[in-house]
């Protein structure tokens, strides 16, 4: 039985409803934007809604191939791993899109890199390919959100890394801008990573399907916690001068609890950031990744032990974990939506370890759909190429099925 949790008492007051009835037409009447079957959402106390009302559960997959390829990398259905790289084939994303909505989704996830947005390359090279393409980068992102919608899919836009260097992305900046980032060239401060998503936003807040990221995973001590939410206070404005959009905010990479120390005394460990920084803005979202091994060997959502740690999967385990994280809280008494922007399952390493990851993540998603908690998976790639890939051979492997599984549960 789903557990129901009370509502906001603040409902949408009619100015910001009007915004997005206006989004809304906008999207209808955009240049061969066709009928969607998408509508603009809106936080309405602990829920996600549409503009008719009706509650949304996003729950879906991480696409990671923004960051390989300014095209995306995406490989036609039926066709070799990796061969979609460097190849831009509206037909063959269209195709995937359509795809991940037949299966289920409703939600898929794109991780990017800054410098490609800032300098919206028509070109890319390489160790092994070098391309012109017919279209730079930007328009490639705007089609492939514009076609997500018509295949009644929503699409989360979040900034990952700096730079690709040849072939690979350069890695998480705890904040993207210097001291913190490795690239000043890319982003030199604040007020500059402000003005990139100013862009972002004017350029595809025209859609009502995207929701926007602010950065994956931001981290570090309480100098930089502090950077990083004058950032959020200063870039809320500005994006809302373009759209009226979710914006997902996240601190940390949430929520590590040992269950042997309660309470949790790890910044990672709880979503307390949340009350801790009141944010000025009444369409956000408030993300978290979970995960049973993040494939470092790191702790992960439940755990136990000090010098040896035991990462727990059992039920009775995750719900406590959850407890101490302040997940029902959030939404019982604070009243915001939490989505899991990434959770998935590393099976790498086979055998006894990788019963344990299925089971993980069988059990949290299960606890999250009793919370009304969405989520998108890390990720709807082959296991070959990601050791928390969901597909293998271009089939769902164990923890792909579980997924899918988890749909119907809710």
């Amino acid at each position: 039985m789903k557990k129901t949790f009370p509502l906001s008492v603040n409902r949408l007051h009619l100015p910001f409803f009007l915004k997005y009835l206006w989004a809304g037409l906008t999207f209808l009447f955009l240049p061969t934007a066709g009928l969607t079957q998408v509508l603009p959402l809106h936080v309405d106390g602990s829920l996600i809604k549409d503009s008719n009302g009706k509650i949304i559960a996003l729950r879906g997959v991480n696409h990671h191939g923004f960051l390989d390829v300014p095209d995306g990398a995406w490989d036609a259905p039926g066709q070799p791993l990796y061969s979609g790289m460097g190849q831009w084939n509206p037909e063959a994303v269209k195709k995937t899109l359509e795809d991940f909505h037949r299966v289920g989704f409703n939600v898929v996830r794109f991780h990017t890199i800054v410098d490609w947005w800032k300098t919206n390359p028509i070109a890319y090279q390489d160790g092994y390919r070098k391309v012109v393409y017919q279209e730079p980068y930007r328009q490639m992102v705007a089609d492939t959100v514009k076609w997500a919608g018509e295949k009644g899919l929503y699409v989360i836009f979040d900034f990952f890394a700096l730079k690709n260097l040849n072939g690979r992305q350069s890695g998480q900046e705890s904040l993207p801008w210097a001291t913190w980032g490795k690239f000043p060239d890319v982003v030199k401060n604040r007020a500059e990573f402000v003005s990139l998503w100013d862009s972002v936003t004017s350029t595809l807040g025209k859609y009502p399907n995207v929701l926007f990221e602010l950065y994956n995973e931001p981290h570090g001590d309480a100098a930089t916690e502090a950077e990083w939410f004058k950032f959020v206070d200063e870039v809320l404005p500005v994006i809302r001068a373009h759209t009226p959009n979710p914006v997902i905010v996240q601190w940390d990479y949430n929520c590590w609890v040992n269950l042997d120390y309660p309470p949790p005394g790890h910044p990672a460990s709880t979503l307390d950031w949340i009350e801790k920084h009141p944010l000025k803005d009444d369409n956000l979202v408030y993300g978290a990744h979970l995960y049973h091994n993040s494939g470092g060997g790191a702790p992960g959502l439940a755990h136990r032990g000090t010098s040896k740690v035991k990462n727990l999967w059992e039920r009775r385990d995750i719900e406590k974990a959850l407890q101490f994280a302040m997940f029902p809280k959030v939404i019982e008494e604070q009243h915001k939506p939490i989505l899991i922007t990434e959770i998935g399952a590393y099976l790498t390493n086979g055998g006894k370890d990788s019963d344990h990851e299925v089971e993980w993540l069988r059990n949290t998603l299960s606890i999250l759909n009793g919370f009304g908690v969405g989520y998108v998976a890390w990720a709807w790639q082959s296991d070959q190429q990601l050791g928390h890939g969901m597909l293998h051979e271009g089939k769902p492997n164990q923890a792909g099925r579980v997924l899918l599984d988890s749909l119907k549960d809710h």
